[in-house]
């Protein structure tokens, strides 16, 4: 029986970054039906935060909010980190290649880890140094790939990268706390907030010339349901089902997947191009994450590992 859970468990991580994996497909088909990365996001967190609040509320009646400090810090993780995250993710994913954008993003689990050890004090593993240099070697390869035209788009990953880095070391002391639904329904209440501010800077101030385009037509704002639903809130419960089942050490190292189904989608319905730079690339940043969340989730530090994983909420 226990065998069966772990294997339930894994299979559940592995659909979960599959559903998070092909967002990028339905964000591309959105941005050709007149949409922009700035209108998906204000559309995806207004269906999502309210959808995932009602079966929260259903659901888990006889379970408590937290209060006073830990809900404010909840909330900003939501209202600053989550927003500019997926501000700076969906937005290169507007510009460049949505494989190479994941390739590169996954750059964050070992900035997590050397964060955690600043401001945590989380002693990383030996392995650190390994896994830093085939992160940075790998990354660097992807982003040679990209055309000139494309560096604002890495500029963007790196940035989403950096944020969700924050994200994940910062909520580490505070999310463990309560269950993954209730934190994730208030973190998803304050990315809402914050899309709706940028929103209403957006519209009274159009700083940079942005502004908020949302889909044409049905099929583009088909897209949009798929991705707050299917791609987010379904793809949060498969992932804290396979949480509960298996523990985060395993949950991260099987979300490595996610870039692979990210590639693969690309290949199989963007027309996007994959080269031997590019899966060289792709082998040695997926290959150190795996190896960096292995070796933490053996050592049971409070870092990469016990946060919420880059499949959890951060496209």
């Amino acid at each position: 029986m226990r065998n069966n859970q772990r294997v339930i468990g894994i299979a559940l991580a592995v659909l979960s970054c599959t559903l998070y994996g092909v967002n990028p497909l339905f964000s591309v088909r959105a941005f050709e039906d007149g949409a922009n990365s700035q209108g998906l996001m204000v559309a995806r967190f207004l269906i999502a935060a309210p959808l995932l609040l009602a079966y929260r509320l259903v659901a888990m009646r006889g379970v408590s909010w937290p209060q006073g400090r830990d809900l404010v810090k909840i909330f900003l993780f939501g209202y600053i980190g989550f927003t500019f995250q997926s501000f700076f993710y969906f937005g290169a994913i507007e510009r460049m290649d949505s494989g190479l954008v994941s390739i590169i993003f996954y750059c964050f689990p070992v900035m997590a880890v050397l964060l955690s050890w600043w401001l945590l004090h989380h002693q990383p593993s030996k392995v650190i140094g390994i896994c830093l240099v085939a992160t940075v070697a790998g990354a660097g390869l992807t982003a040679g790939e990209v055309s000139g035209g494309e560096t604002v788009g890495v500029a963007l990953t790196l940035a989403g990268a950096l944020t969700y880095t924050f994200y994940v070391v910062l909520s580490s002391s505070v999310m463990p706390k309560y269950d993954g639904i209730t934190g994730l329904t208030i973190i998803l209440i304050g990315a809402m907030f914050g899309w709706l501010t940028l929103w209403l800077t957006m519209w009274l101030a159009q700083p940079f010339g942005m502004q908020v385009q949302f889909p044409n037509s049905t099929p583009g704002w088909v897209n949009v349901v798929v991705i707050s639903t299917v791609g987010t809130i379904v793809a949060m419960a498969l992932f804290f089902a396979a949480m509960k089942r298996v523990g985060p050490g395993p949950t991260s190292v099987a979300s490595t997947f996610e870039p692979v189904v990210t590639i693969a989608v690309g290949l199989m319905f963007l027309n996007e191009r994959l080269t031997t730079r590019s899966v060289v690339g792709a082998v040695l940043v997926i290959g150190a994450v795996v190896l960096l969340t292995v070796s933490e989730a053996r050592r049971d530090v409070g870092s990469l590992t016990n946060a919420t994983p880059g499949g959890a909420a951060h496209n």
